[in-house]
């Protein structure tokens, strides 16, 4: 959302004849340098702090704005490590004929989750994450493509609405597409709770860690 209202503030009209690169003023670089800062720090930072809240709140804790942003900033370079190398990868894959590279998505697609919830990284959370997504692949992409749609469809009736409208246009998507990242993230973890419900009976062992706890504390009291 910031960004997206920064833009609509400082990107100048563009003018005939300029070229693409004729309408770049001092508010047009300030943009640009802004949005390589978000993609390299906030949003990783902010995609981290949201999958580590939805992961408190699944397993009944509580968490704050300002303690989710701390964690996400503290995993930040491993973060980045890892997702260059899952970028690497898959970039591979896609050039060996495309499905090798739809596969290893498909196989990291929870690599986010490990590493915020389990603070796995690099070449760990990658394998974990493969390991999870075993025989789930299927049932992953169709969440992943469901999810897609779902935020597709709602960014684009709300650039249909007030698209058109300055100012505020830029505003209304650049809340769609943060709703997008904090819906696509819930899913994300979600997923990464079932599957470990299906293959490690994750549910049962939270469970009897709840019942035992308040028995424990009796005890040592």
């Amino acid at each position: 959302m910031p960004i997206a209202i920064l833009g609509a503030l400082v990107a100048p009209e563009s003018v005939p004849g300029a070229g693409p690169w004729g309408g770049v003023g001092a508010g047009r670089l300030g943009f640009l340098i802004g949005l390589v800062l978000y993609a390299v720090v906030v949003s990783p930072i902010v995609t981290a702090a949201i999958t580590y809240a939805i992961g408190e709140i699944y397993v009944g804790r509580s968490a704050t704005v300002g303690q989710s942003l701390r964690v996400g900033a503290s995993m930040l370079l491993p973060i980045a490590g890892t997702s260059i190398l899952v970028g690497i990868a898959v970039m591979i894959g896609l050039v060996l004929l495309v499905i090798p590279g739809v596969y290893l998505f498909l196989c990291f697609l929870l690599v986010w989750q490990v590493m915020v919830l389990e603070r796995r990284y690099g070449f760990a959370a990658m394998g974990r994450s493969r390991e999870l997504m075993r025989g789930s692949l299927l049932r992953g992409f169709g969440i992943t493509l469901a999810g897609a749609i779902i935020v597709g469809v709602v960014g684009g009736a709300i650039g249909l609405v007030v698209g058109h409208v300055p100012l505020l246009g830029p505003i209304g998507e650049g809340v769609a597409r943060a709703a997008g990242v904090a819906y696509t993230s819930a899913v994300a973890v979600v997923l990464y709770f079932d599957v470990r419900c299906r293959k490690e009976a994750f549910d049962l062992e939270h469970l009897a860690r709840l019942v035992a706890g308040p028995e424990g504390s009796a005890e040592v009291g």
